[in-house]
């Protein structure tokens, strides 16, 4: 009977790996589809080829992105900025480092599971290892013990783990109150990142809700020198802010041996 249950567990557990794919993927292309159809009349042309070796970012529904940059500059001018400078002026640099270490260490075994679906043993003992000690000696994630193991291997997504498998980042998607992500990764903050983190089933789920909360004030509180020089300097934040996105994304992304940037024109 054990072994029906274990057989029935793992077929269920592929299904459901095999279903959410699918799924990953249909959401990707429907994005896409809305995107096109503002990209039709779009008064920005570019030539997205590879640049210098590095697989150069492809926007060509900016038109409309362009809205919603505006829409999240609004958000953020009145809600997440001054919440995040609230944060940093009555938080210490000690409580700020235990309140990232907390957030990062929650999202490990999302990359534990990531690394899984890549087949990369390394990557799953690490990752394994290093939630399992910061979580315990570690004090529930708040100090990162893990490290002076060597124990740190790049964090994870759905994102990443299509990435290695050969899909490229896509069309540049500016997303309602989250800002610009590429389509291959667009499934991460709506779904995957939630569906694919064990700690979801085993949380209470108010509890989740807290350090998403969390999480958000923080990355915002980080992103402010960034965010505040690009304000006060470049005479077009929307592509400073594209460009840093994408090249800070792509500077994770390990793709397969003999991958080549999708071109488009």
């Amino acid at each position: 009977m054990s072994f029906i249950k274990l057989s029935i567990g793992s077929i269920t557990a592929k299904r459901f790996i095999k279903y959410f794919l699918q799924t990953a993927l249909i959401l990707n292309f429907a994005l896409g589809e809305v995107f096109a159809k503002e990209s039709e009349d779009s008064e920005y042309k570019y030539n997205y080829n590879q640049f210098n070796g590095k697989c150069s970012v492809y926007d060509p529904y900016e038109k409309l992105n362009r809205k919603i940059f505006a829409f999240n500059s609004v958000v953020d001018t009145f809600l997440l900025r001054p919440v995040a400078k609230i944060y940093g002026r009555f938080t210490n640099d000690y409580t700020k480092n235990r309140v990232g270490s907390f957030v990062d260490n929650i999202s490990e075994p999302l990359s534990t599971v990531n690394y899984t679906l890549q087949g990369n043993p390394e990557g799953i003992l690490k990752s394994f290892w290093r939630f399992a000690i910061n979580s315990t000696f570690g004090i529930a994630g708040m100090f990162d013990i893990a490290s002076k193991f060597g124990l740190k291997p790049p964090q994870q997504t759905l994102g990443s783990t299509l990435a290695y498998y050969g899909t490229g980042p896509g069309p540049y998607i500016v997303l309602p109150f989250y800002g610009g992500i590429n389509a291959r990764d667009v499934s991460d903050p709506l779904i995957s990142d939630f569906l694919l983190n064990p700690l979801t089933y085993s949380l209470d789920k108010n509890f989740m809700l807290t350090v998403t909360g969390v999480s958000i004030i923080d990355m915002r509180y980080k992103l402010m020198p960034l965010t505040d020089y690009v304000s006060k300097n470049s005479s077009d934040p929307y592509i400073a802010v594209r460009e840093a996105i994408f090249n800070q994304r792509e500077a994770k992304i390990i793709y397969p041996a003999g991958y080549k940037c999708q071109t488009f024109k």
